[in-house]
């Protein structure tokens, strides 16, 4: 069996900035740029902005997976007791600015707005960055107060990013907020990234991308995913939410939060829509963490079903109608909460379908998966079509005829056997794909019918026309699947003959395949015998002819008798 691995990635999310900026007045300066091992803030304990020290401000990028992560406001100086793992490559430019007269103090671009409160300070050149292994990037402005004033930095965007960090003021150098009487000339901010485990759905059937039963019986499609970060998440310490959108894309009012308040997505959703050949006979979620089994998610409690866009009230969840039918699988607050604390990794909607029993041909499905956690962008993935898998079932057809007049046949009945062995031992295919049975039709019969099943049977119609159909073929386990390799080879008996006309009496190999259903095409032709005519060996005829002859002997003698009578007379 071929195992489908979901695979994992981590994108880059939601911008939270950890680091306080306050401002001061702006100057004049260059900037260049150094990657320190380390850095320690350098500090000074005079309140007068000196003219001897370098000034800088360093970057540590780090990615965190929920709002949970993200820790206390910094301070300007380096926390050394952040554990996060470092985002390489994201850029950054720094540019200074300029207050207003009579604008607003800059403390937050999201609310001072250039132009009104601020502008771009000419005589500084905008430069832009990039985090190296660490995460980190040190802007080296120059030294003495030349270098000093309000700096804003502004992440770019990135293929990994989906929002980056907003905009934020550093004012360098800066007072301590340690001591509020001393200046720190090597301002550290530590912005950390909500990280999204990026989804990675994979739609299955019976744990493969191909799959063949007989037609009539059950079978399961899976359409499972990674469970995405955000789901559940309680907030660290008073916050603002930001940006946040609504399931259209549509950036709406930020969400403030507090300290300890329980944050939960908007929605997680897994839709996948059945085609009408596909007969709906339940449908639940399971979770699983990495290494562990499937477990049953509660329905009506851990998540909610829809039908054809109708909550489904209970369990088994049906439709057998002859049309589409579309599902949703949808986690409630409860089941968010509970896939988290839980430390689920692996979330599937688990889906029991049939088909009609002579069902012949191909059956593909699709599912997609979508959520929307606040502070990102709604999110929904759709595997490719390529990955879709895929039911296969065939059938055959027969035609009938006379060998001398070439008259087709109807009333000849045949079965179908997996093997030419059980063909020859009286061993034949039912309607459950089982197979019945132990030297004759009537004894396959009578097993079958104890198992709750009938045997496969084809009977010629007036046109000599007879057909098997949703038979199992095999499955090449090679990606992608040839389907021309899609194919099984069935033995087939012919067990009773139109009257007055020989059986084959011998079983007849037959491959199927996705293309043998066709009616216009005939897969085994079958020219029966006449019975001959034997001689007259009994009955009614006969006896009167030896009635006939033993009186004719009879009455001989007797003539004999009396002719020697006469001559002795």
């Amino acid at each position: 069996m071929r195992t489908h691995k979901l695979n994992y990635k981590n994108k880059v999310l939601t911008g939270l900035l950890v680091a306080t900026t306050i401002f001061t007045t702006a100057g004049v300066a260059g900037v260049s740029l150094v990657q320190p091992m380390n850095v320690q803030a350098e500090t000074s304990s005079n309140p007068v902005a000196n003219e001897t020290s370098d000034r800088s401000i360093t970057i540590y990028k780090y990615a965190v997976s929920d709002l949970s992560q993200v820790g206390d406001r910094g301070d300007g100086t380096l926390d050394t007791t952040v554990q996060h793992d470092p985002l390489e490559g994201i850029k950054f430019t720094i540019k200074r600015v300029l207050p207003v007269n009579g604008g607003a103090a800059l403390v937050n671009p999201k609310d001072q707005k250039e132009g009104i409160d601020y502008t771009i300070d000419p005589s500084f050149t905008e430069v832009t960055a990039t985090t190296d292994a660490t995460g980190k990037i040190t802007f080296d402005l120059g030294k003495g107060t030349a270098a000093d004033g309000v700096y804003i930095i502004t992440e770019l965007e990135d293929d990994r990013v989906a929002t980056p960090e907003a905009p934020f003021f550093v004012t360098v150098p800066q007072t301590s907020r340690q001591d509020n009487g001393s200046l720190i000339y090597d301002v550290v901010v530590q912005p950390k990234n909500v990280v999204k485990s990026i989804v990675d759905p994979d739609k299955t059937i019976e744990g493969e991308k191909g799959y063949s039963i007989k037609a009539g019986e059950q079978f399961t499609w899976e359409a499972a995913t990674n469970i995405p970060s955000g789901l559940y998440q309680v907030a660290s310490q008073d916050m603002t939410i930001s940006p946040v959108y609504d399931k259209d894309g549509n950036q709406i009012a930020d969400l403030n939060v507090k300290a300890g308040d329980e944050i939960y997505a908007n929605y997680f959703t897994i839709k996948d829509t059945l085609v009408k050949e596909l007969l709906l006979d339940n449908a639940i979620m399971q979770v699983k963490k990495d290494s562990g089994a499937w477990e049953d998610l509660v329905f009506g409690t851990d998540y909610e079903v829809t039908l054809n866009g109708t909550k489904v009230s209970s369990l088994p969840v049906t439709d057998t109608s002859n049309a589409d039918k579309a599902l949703e699988f949808t986690l409630t607050q409860a089941g968010m909460k509970k896939v988290t604390e839980g430390k689920y990794t692996d979330i599937r909607g688990l889906i029991t379908t049939h088909t009609d029993k002579d069902f012949n041909g191909i059956i593909d499905n699709q599912m997609n998966v979508s959520y929307l956690v606040p502070g990102q962008k709604p999110t929904e993935v759709t595997p490719p079509e390529e990955d879709k898998p895929k039911l296969y079932d065939g059938g055959l057809d027969i035609e009938k005829t006379a060998e001398d007049t070439k008259e087709l046949l109807a009333g000849a009945e045949f079965h179908i056997s997996l093997t030419e062995d059980d063909a020859k031992n009286g061993i034949f295919l039912a309607a459950n794909g089982k197979t019945y049975g132990s030297g004759s039709v009537a004894a396959a019969e009578a097993a079958a019918q104890a198992d709750g099943t009938t045997l496969l049977i084809a009977v010629t119609d007036s046109q000599g026309r007879a057909e098997f159909n949703g038979l199992a073929l095999d499955v090449p386990t090679t990606l992608p699947i040839d389907e021309a390799q899609v194919k099984r080879t069935y033995w087939v008996t012919e067990t009773k003959a139109p009257e007055g006309y020989e059986l084959l009496k011998e079983a007849q190999a037959v491959e199927v395949n996705l293309t043998t259903e066709n009616n216009t095409t005939v897969e085994l032709a079958v020219e029966d015998k006449p019975k001959t005519d034997l001689p007259f060996t009994g009955g009614q005829g006969t006896a009167v002819l030896i009635t006939i002859a033993m009186g004719t002997i009879a009455l001989g003698s007797a003539l004999v008798v009396m002719d020697k009578k006469r001559r002795k007379a």
